[in-house]
């Protein structure tokens, strides 16, 4: 911009005398350029400062709550002897959760699995995959392989912070599967570059585009190169984990011949009927996300932000206020009956592993444009790129794979329109599950009490059927 202001100054300034009669001309311009874009960044302003005032005032109601609790505790503890309050040798109290603090291996571990830690390199991103190879009491890796993929905001943690017997990851491994679990680059254990930093634009400049075409393709070949070509591997990811399953196989449709199937819970793909608060972010993500980059912010809400912090606050000792709690109902759909108050913390502890600004102004454009498609740079750019004024949709023609969608009537971020309007698309005939809950919300895939009975059950259920044709084999 500086480079441009100084050529045309330049210019103006060496025009022939016939001419000068234009200087005012480009005065005015100048100064209405300069007036548009005050505006527009002292709009930007304004707009940033209330988002920060309401996670503020969030913050607060937190942290008031958290007061009244600790004094309610302390009036309580007035009649209970001091000395007496912890066991002889204790000198501080024990965590209720030791999974809030530990790592994905260290949980896993904890509960009596193997883990093993995998590393891939996909565009320089050093991509950490978790596994769990074998059962708790197995002896041998079975052929039979199955690959997580998680959602935004999240890592592997999601498939077992339920615990063994309900986390999805803990029962496929007990049903005789080999369980790989990625973690998206940026993410919390994959947030090494080769070259890039991780404070870099460089770093943060891709979204769930660049791990379907890329990422898991990686994975999957490592997974192969491993356990030998002739692997059967299933393919089940959450949210949008759906959306990177979907891009991929549009993107490499080779993989719809190496995969044996694909599972998505909670389809993430049309979002035009999203009936969840977060669809009013959408107009503004863009801006947004604009003026942290502004500030060289290019990771979406990071850790240490203000809206990060909240859900450092909504842990421990705070489970019995009702805002934490609520603000996932409200998010997520409503459903007291499949809430784990006790897990709650947990799932707190590893939300936000890490996701780039781009991936939330992709999705924000899914919403608005109504369309799958790739993101949208912009006219000029978007001729840069594609060669077309507008990005090109993903050709779910393309997708072969057998598909199940599993879905649910009180998930306000996929809504019984927008997965029927995945399924209209798809060519492959996919089969259909609605989760036998009326109350069902997008998180109850990770944390519902009855998650055995309402959703492992048919997924091991419909893995059974795509692989029963092939026979363990043990591999050491």
């Amino acid at each position: 911009m500086r480079v441009l202001l100084i050529f045309l100054v330049a210019t103006v300034t060496t025009v022939a005398p016939e001419t000068w009669s234009l200087v005012p001309s480009f005065k005015e311009f100048f100064k209405e350029q300069s007036d548009n874009v005050k505006t527009f960044y002292n709009d930007a302003v304004t707009m940033k400062d209330s988002v920060d005032n309401y996670v503020e005032e969030q913050q607060q109601m937190i942290k008031n709550n958290i007061h009244n609790y600790v004094d309610d505790i302390q009036t309580a503890r007035t009649l209970v002897d001091p000395l007496s309050y912890y066991p002889v040798g204790d000198t501080q109290p024990q965590i209720e959760n030791p999974d809030v603090v530990l790592s994905v291996p260290g949980i896993i571990t904890r509960n009596g699995y193997i883990c093993e830690t995998h590393t891939v390199i996909s565009q320089g991103y050093v991509l950490n995959v978790h596994r769990i190879p074998r059962s708790r009491h197995g002896s041998g890796v079975p052929s039979k392989t199955v690959l997580l993929q998680h959602g935004l905001f999240a890592s592997s943690a999601d498939w077992i912070m339920n615990g063994p017997g309900k986390g999805l990851g803990y029962v496929l491994a007990d049903a005789g599967y080999d369980v790989w679990m990625t973690n998206i680059r940026g993410n919390r254990y994959s947030k090494d570059h080769v070259w890039f930093k991780p404070n870099s634009q460089s770093y943060w400049d891709f979204s769930w585009h660049e791990v379907a075409k890329y990422d898991v393709p990686a994975v999957i070949d490592y997974i192969l190169e491993i356990k030998g070509a002739d692997t059967k591997m299933t393919y089940i990811g959450h949210s949008m984990g759906t959306t990177i399953l979907f891009a991929m196989l549009t993107l490499k449709p080779e993989y719809n011949d190496i995969l044996t199937a694909g599972f998505a819970l909670a389809p993430v793909v049309y979002l035009s009927d999203m009936k969840s608060p977060l669809k009013s972010m959408a107009p503004i993500a863009s801006n947004l996300a604009y003026i942290d980059e502004l500030q060289g912010t290019y990771e979406f809400i990071p850790k240490n932000s203000a809206l990060g912090k909240i859900s450092s606050t909504c842990n421990g000792e705070n489970m019995d206020s009702l805002i934490c709690k609520n603000i996932v109902f409200y998010l997520c759909g409503f459903n007291e009956r499949q809430f784990n108050k006790t897990l709650l913390p947990v799932f707190l502890a590893h939300l936000g592993t890490g996701t780039s600004w781009k991936t939330a102004v992709h999705f924000s454009q899914e919403i608005l444009s109504g369309k799958f498609q790739q993101f949208d740079y912009g006219y000029l750019n978007n001729w840069r790129i594609y060669r077309s004024g507008s990005p090109p949709e993903y050709d779910l023609k393309k997708v072969t794979l057998p598909i199940k969608l599993f879905w649910s009537k009180n998930d306000l971020l996929s809504s019984e329109k927008d997965v029927m309007a995945l399924y209209n698309k798809l060519p492959s005939n996919p089969e259909m599950f609605l989760v036998p809950d009326e109350k069902f919300n997008h998180l109850d895939y990770l944390w519902a009490i009855d998650a055995p009975r309402l959703l492992n059950n048919e997924v091991l259920n419909s893995l059974h059927s795509y692989m029963s044709d092939y026979s363990f084999s043990v591999r050491f």
